[in-house]
């Protein structure tokens, strides 16, 4: 259970409100009826530079980070993608930066809210190296995808993955973000609480927003559909 954030076209002057707006989700984001309050199990960062995909990740409150996170944005103040991660773990125990959003294999990044169940039955369709022993659901879904990925490329692979969860898992929510750096993939699915498991989309300028939440009254937000996938080039 977390939010996301993405961003195209990435210029740090003209979007830090709106990723500031994105920080204060920590403590006042929705939560599912009668969770505890709060997104504060881990935060991460995915952005590119000069191409190359950069990530940066946290077990700590970002709350207690947000300098951390925009002396990043303002190193690196242009990128074609950004996606930002607030985490709130469904594993007890797990509130590692290891175990943070985005997770990263070569120039991709992917980041999840909701929760696969049984996950583990999907390791033996794994064909690519890089997965831990402690990997989660989210982690192993990603590598899941990009072993796919090898044959019939990045989207194909995660609507392949995608169907097989819905057909022979348990989960909550598929809601995802990612990118090969010249694409932002947006992808909402859910089997309960739609108004927590949403996605929307906004657009200004040569940018497109996508968020769990609106974050600002001035932008015009769509919420995507169940089993929408959102192709963005950059």
């Amino acid at each position: 259970m977390c939010r996301l954030l993405g961003i195209t076209n990435f210029d740090c002057v003209r979007h830090a409100p709106l990723v500031e707006r994105f920080c204060d989700l920590a403590s006042k984001g929705a939560v599912i009826p009668g969770d505890q309050p709060g997104h504060q199990d881990g935060w991460g960062l995915a952005l590119y530079r000069e191409g190359n995909l950069e990530v940066c990740k946290s077990g700590a409150n970002l709350l207690h980070e947000t300098d951390r996170l925009m002396g990043i944005l303002k190193a690196t103040p242009h990128s074609p993608v950004l996606i930002l991660h607030l985490r709130k773990s469904a594993w007890k125990g797990s509130s590692f930066a290891r175990h943070a959003h985005p997770f990263q294999c070569g120039n991709v990044a992917f980041a999840h809210n909701g929760t696969v169940y049984g996950y583990e039955r999907l390791l033996p369709a794994i064909t690519i190296p890089g997965l831990e022993p402690d990997s989660l659901d989210t982690e192993v879904v990603f590598y899941h995808v990009m072993s796919g990925a090898q044959t019939r490329g990045i989207r194909e692979a995660f609507l392949d993955t995608a169907c097989l969860i819905r057909r022979e898992y348990r989960y909550s929510a598929l809601n995802a973000l990612f990118s090969d750096g010249g694409r932002l993939f947006a992808y909402r699915d859910f089997t309960k609480e739609p108004d927590y498991y949403s996605l929307f989309t906004a657009r200004e300028k040569d940018s497109v927003y996508v968020s769990s939440e609106p974050l600002s009254e001035t932008l015009a937000w769509t919420l995507m559909e169940k089993e929408e996938l959102l192709e963005i080039p950059v």
